[in-house]
């Protein structure tokens, strides 16, 4: 068992380190094709770096199969929601506290444009009704809630481009590959290209054994491997949004900031549970119900202070009493 799960460990490393590199390249590729604003913040750039973990999905489904494939696939789309409202929002409220007392910002409540009231209705409406389809169990119904999913990020889209806002992500990291290899310093986009493609390779050779290492830790300790993954695959993926958010909150760039998070939320209960119900049996257990709550019950106190444009810092760290709850249920109790 020990060797398992250095080896997941090892995979985990992977995933993190071709997700980081992944986001690297697409945010450079995004700034420089004037793709800044905080519209394509919340709708394109999720798109973009959801990337690792719809390639985990897709490789647990599709490559793995079985019912545990589809498990670790399904506990994927559940766990960034579970992870963003309870793990990220709290590390960007200490972010900000952080940044006060490093006089980065002027206080420790966040500003928030009341835009982001939109994506917060979303998710509260929306990701309580993933856990339909799972519960009634007919199946000729998994299609028709796989399209009102798809329809309502459709409905997204289009609301948010009509009031798309005006503020401009106005600063990019370079490009890793540029700095790893200096000859290409000079041609940017090319090597941009270039470390996407690696990173590209690099997700799916992780993910791969990823999916793999969760299925045989989750049989060896007797965890659900939706359960696992739940809390496992979005410790590799999600931390590159995360480190954005974190920095972001840091220097008072709060609507960015939040931006970020709840712009995957949003995907997360629209497109991939969408995609999911067409390409799973959509199999839950207590994990999914346990994500669908607290990420409901963060966003409706979130979404209090954003109608509020103000945000304190500790409205984010409410998020933190569910994940160590659930870390404990899960790795302690087992259940």
């Amino acid at each position: 068992m020990t060797n398992v799960i250095l080896l997941l460990i090892a995979s985990l490393l992977l995933v993190f380190v071709a997700s980081l590199i992944f986001v690297n390249a697409i945010e450079y590729l995004g700034f420089h094709l004037r793709l800044g604003s905080s519209f394509v913040g919340a709708i394109i750039a999720p798109l973009f770096t959801s990337i690792p973990e719809m390639t985990v999905f897709l490789v647990a489904v599709f490559a793995y199969r079985g019912q545990a494939g589809e498990a670790i696939g399904v506990g994927t789309i559940f766990g960034q929601p579970f992870m963003a409202s309870s793990l990220s929002y709290g590390l960007v409220g200490i972010a900000v506290l952080v940044g006060f007392w490093r006089k980065k910002r002027n206080t420790t409540d966040l500003v928030i444009d009341k835009t982001l009231v939109i994506p917060y209705v979303f998710i509260t409406v929306l990701f309580p009704l993933t856990l339909v389809p799972g519960l009634i169990g007919i199946p000729a119904l998994r299609p028709i809630f796989g399209f009102i999913f798809l329809g309502a990020f459709i409905l997204y889209i289009g609301i948010m481009y009509r009031k798309r806002m005006a503020e401009i992500i106005d600063e990019v990291d370079e490009v890793y590959l540029c700095d790893f290899i200096p000859g290409l310093k000079p041609f940017k986009m090319t090597g941009a290209l270039i470390q996407l493609a690696i990173s590209v390779i690099l997700l799916f050779l992780g993910s791969e054994k990823m999916v793999h290492f969760v299925d045989v830790l989750s049989r060896g300790i007797g965890i659900s491997p939706l359960g696992l993954a739940l809390i496992i695959v979005p410790a590799a993926t999600a931390i590159p949004e995360t480190s954005s958010a974190l920095i972001w909150g840091y220097r008072g760039k709060d609507t960015l900031s939040l931006g970020s998070l709840v712009g995957e939320k949003v995907l997360y209960s629209t497109f991939y549970p969408g995609l999911g119900l067409f390409l799973t049996s959509w199999v839950l257990d207590i994990h999914a119900y346990i994500s669908v709550i607290a990420t409901t019950v963060v966003s409706l106190i979130l979404l209090y202070y954003i109608r509020k444009q103000k945000l304190p810092w500790y409205g984010l760290c409410l998020g933190l009493v569910f994940f160590f709850a659930y870390a404990i249920m899960l790795f302690v109790f087992h259940r």
